[in-house]
């Protein structure tokens, strides 16, 4: 197959914004070009962009692995710049992973990439069609190519990225898949460097449908911001009040010192993405492997990925999981094992190991393809995770992901649901499916109305209240913050306008705004972009109230103010507000839109609370689960906060007009009907075995 390569125009320049989408349809080799100018500022960048694009471009849903389902990737308004942790892309597509509907959704995707997308002149692009072969699209500033990628096909992920950078030089970014994706297994990231990766929606699969290898990226220009020197004045201020509040510098003295003392290996501090200025992932180098023992291994280990190294039950409980003990050496094996093979980390270690342990204890499972399940041995977990990735014997269920597989294999359909909070995702910052994130009542009543009403997990972006109340109080704060529950009320009116709002004892009441407003924030986050661990920015240790400020602006406020400043767009704060409340209300639309979602179906999460909580509030000293007398009165306001009807859960055309968008209402309802006509049963809910 030859090349085909087409030079590109460009478009009136912008600040911020690149002012270009590279069109493909890998089905004709069809390669274009058009301005994003119709889209911004109004619906900001990266997630906003691709949900108006999904609007546009599909009525109907398509499946997940069909040649239309769009392959959509775009950088935020500020990406390229050195606007603090502005480096994320989204990636958006129909969902091979979402269940029981593979609905549009999306994720986040960091390292290098998106900078690299922006300074090559897009900001996004939007892949159609697919291939017969295997092909790779080949950017490089006005150059846009597709070129066969046979001698890739079967690399993974390292292998791919050595290969690339051998042929196109050091410096090229790329997203590509591993053998996981080409196996179109549902659980298949998209992987950019050693770790960074689009985890959850099984978006490798969606690539590997394509029979697209390698997106690669060189750019030689640069982002402009609109006000420059109040830009940077902005963002110097901020970063010296980021970097008081966060540090690693000490562990990383401590951590080295241990590998010297046991079999080498050396860590040092790594930035998951451009411009970040408080680097908290490691990157080891040198490590020995240890279900290889001949493999020398380096690459970087983030989020989940430093669960595989298991834990014990000291301070907090596990219910009995997690006791793997393969350690810092085997643990950071599996972790560079998975990311060669482009699995989800978050669907094995959270939910779907828990699941297989849960089902072992109880006699239902015993072996793995005729080897025995032994969670503490580091070759069982080689052959586990490469059965999975080559979908050998057993592997090629659990390629489905955990919850599918269940069903598939008709092992612990009950036990399964208790790992997966909803939409077939895994438990995360929920208080019950999670055992890693540490969260009790009555915190997690926030949670339960995000996970309510999301598309996916909604904790890639919505940690704002969930995590940061349980770090940063004196419920799992460290002792030098010393922030006292005082505190936590003072910030809490300031932010939510309600001190019950993060009062420990507070139980139901004050939830349903703090869940709004940090939906919006989760689309600024995924927008500007800023880090979703970071911002928004309300807790510091550098004040007396422990609120947190840069100079004169009040940390809420930096998303806008850097937005603002960066590009030129002449909105008051409010506005900025409401173009998040746009995009959230949106893929509202677009989900009631395609499958004619409603309350019923966001009511279906809510077992997931309905048993004992995994940890008391100490305040409390009993476990709660959720009362839906209680709990229902609070989703009917959120609803009404969110501007949507409490009864159907459909956004209101009064709440559309106020964002500008009365226009989707109607096919938003025709759409509705639509699909109330074509789509399959919701399937009947299975009792969770607690």
């Amino acid at each position: 197959m030859s090349d085909t390569a087409v030079r590109l125009e460009r478009f009136a320049p912008m600040h911020g914004w690149a002012n270009r989408i590279l069109r493909v349809d890998l089905s004709n080799r069809s390669i274009w070009a058009e301005p994003v100018e119709a889209y911004v500022p109004d619906y900001i960048g990266a997630r906003g962009i691709a949900a108006r694009i999904a609007w546009d471009d599909l009525a109907e849903p398509v499946d997940a692995f069909a040649p239309e389902n769009p392959l959509i990737v775009v950088a935020g308004a500020l990406t390229g710049t050195r606007s603090p942790y502005s480096g994320r892309a989204a990636v958006a597509a129909f969902s091979p992973q979402a269940y029981p509907y593979n609905w549009f959704t999306r994720a986040n995707i960091g390292a290098q990439y998106g900078a690299e997308l922006k300074r090559a002149g897009y900001d996004g692009l939007v892949i159609t069609g697919a291939s017969d072969t295997p092909v790779q699209i080949i950017i490089r500033d006005d150059e846009v190519r597709i070129a066969p990628a046979d001698h890739l096909w079967g690399l993974d992920v390292f292998e791919t990225i050595e290969a690339v950078q051998k042929e196109q030089g050091r410096d090229v970014r790329l997203l590509t898949i591993g053998p996981a994706g080409e196996r179109l297994s549902r659980i298949a990231t998209i992987a950019t460097a050693t770790s960074s990766a689009a985890g959850q929606g099984g978006f490798g699969a969606v690539m590997g449908s394509k029979k697209l290898k390698v997106v690669s990226v060189q750019g030689s220009g640069e982002i402009t911001a609109a006000k420059p020197d109040e830009f940077r004045s902005l963002i110097q201020v901020t970063n010296e009040q980021l970097r008081a509040n966060r540090g690693i510098m000490g562990n990383i003295t401590r951590l080295n010192a241990h590998l010297q003392e046991e079999k080498g290996g050396r860590v040092r501090p790594y930035a998951c993405t451009a411009s970040c200025p408080t680097p908290c992932n490691l990157y080891y180098t040198d490590m020995p492997g240890v279900a290889y023992p001949d493999r020398i291994y380096e690459g970087h280990m983030a989020c989940v990925g430093g669960c595989f190294r298991g834990f014990t039950d000291e301070p907090l409980s596990h219910g009995g999981l997690y006791d793997w003990k393969l350690g810092v050496y085997g643990g950071f094996e599996m972790n560079v094992l998975s990311n060669r093979y482009g699995l989800n980390q978050w669907d094995i270690v959270i939910s779907m190991v828990p699941w297989l342990e849960r089902a072992q204890w109880d006699g239902l499972i015993s072996e793995l393809n005729g080897v025995c399940m032994n969670w503490q041995n580091p070759s069982f977990w080689a052959q586990f995770l490469h059965s999975m990735a080559y979908r050998e014997g057993m592997g090629d269920a659990l390629a489905e992901g955990g919850l599918r597989a269940a069903s598939a294999l008709g092992i612990g359909e009950d036990l399964v649901r208790r790992h997966y909070t909803g939409w077939g995702f895994g438990g995360h910052w929920d208080g019950h499916g999670c055992w890693l994130n540490h969260l009790v009542f009555p915190y997690w009543i926030v949670s339960a109305l995000q996970w309510s009403t999301d598309t996916r997990d909604p904790y890639s972006s919505s940690h704002g209240y969930v995590q940061n109340i349980m770090r940063w109080s004196p419920f799992g704060g460290p002792k030098e913050r010393d922030v006292t529950w005082e505190h936590i009320r003072g910030i809490s009116e300031r932010v939510y306008g309600s001190r019950e709002a993060l009062d420990p004892l507070s139980g139901y009441v004050e939830k349903a705004w703090p869940a709004a407003y940090h939906d919006r924030r989760s689309v600024m986050k995924d927008t500007v972009p800023t880090d979703d661990q970071v911002f928004p920015l309300i807790y510091s240790v550098t004040t007396e109230d422990r609120f947190f400020r840069a100079g004169d602006v009040e940390g809420p406020s930096i998303d806008y103010h850097l937005f603002r400043l960066g590009t030129g767009t002449d909105w008051c704060e409010e506005e900025f507000d409401r173009a998040a409340d746009r995009i959230y209300t949106l893929e509202r639309a677009l989900c009631v839109r395609h499958w004619g979602r409603d309350r019923a179906m966001d009511e279906s999460v809510l077992p997931s609370y309905e048993y004992e909580e995994n940890w008391a509030n100490p305040l409390i000293g009993e476990k709660q689960s959720l009362d839906r007398q209680q709990f229902l009165p609070v989703m009917d306001d959120y609803y009404r906060r969110l501007g949507w009807d409490p009864e159907t859960g459909w956004p209101t055309r009064a709440r559309m007009a106020e964002l500008g968008i009365e226009d989707l209402y109607e096919p938003m309802v025709a759409g509705a009907q639509s699909a109330r006509e074509r789509r399959p049963e919701w399937p009947e809910p299975i009792a969770i075995k607690a």
